[in-house]
């Protein structure tokens, strides 16, 4: 499956995108913000990009052929949330949103144009109930994407982790877009999106 928008391509990985996966697992303020450390071996990458392909519902951004991050949409299993979550997501089908951006392409609305594409995706192809997503209370960033796509906020973790900037404990803000807050949202009423599924004899279909 391809998602096409007016500037971005998003597909699955492949194995040859390694150069561009390598260029922004290492970044210092990209693996950090998601709560995991840079890479420092490429043969660790490749290792990790290789698992990347098997994973349908992980979308790399592909933007003027460079490969600049991801939309993964991840299980959620409601089994390890506390009660009250257990009670709001039971019998629906949920996934969880995990964005990721070379940090030479911020500020430039790839980030918010990829997940909305993604967004949409969730609830006309697969027909979810609910995506969820998060961010560490310091990542303004990743809130400001995830509110222009239409998340709201329903729930905060204090002192989940220690953000890597300071060293100082910094709280986990759940969120997320239900099908009525999709159905509702003047954001996706005329989203120019494409989904175009090969064929297994090359061909594409919309």
């Amino acid at each position: 499956m391809k998602i096409k928008t007016p500037r971005l391509i998003l597909r699955n990985y492949r194995e040859s995108d390694i150069d561009d996966y390598w260029e922004y697992v290492t970044q210092a303020n990209v693996g950090p913000r998601c709560g995991w450390q840079p890479y420092t071996k490429k043969e660790d990458a490749v290792v990790r990009l290789k698992y990347e392909t098997t994973k349908p519902l992980q979308f790399c951004i592909e933007f003027d052929g460079k490969v600049i991050g991801s939309v993964e949409l991840m299980e959620f299993n409601p089994q390890n949330e506390q009660a009250q979550e257990k009670s709001e997501f039971e019998n629906l089908k949920v996934k969880e949103a995990g964005i990721l951006l070379n940090e030479n392409f911020w500020g430039k609305g790839i980030m918010t144009e990829a997940l909305q594409a993604v967004v949409k995706f969730g609830f006309d192809i697969l027909h979810l109930d609910v995506i969820v997503a998060g961010f560490f209370e310091p990542n303004k960033g990743s809130w400001r994407v995830q509110e222009k796509s239409g998340f709201h906020i329903f729930k905060t973790t204090p002192n989940f982790t220690t953000w890597y900037l300071t060293g100082q404990p910094c709280d986990l803000v759940s969120t997320k877009i239900t099908r009525e807050d999709f159905e509702h949202s003047n954001i996706y009423k005329n989203l120019k999106v494409e989904f175009l599924e090969e064929k297994k004899d090359g061909s594409k279909t919309i």
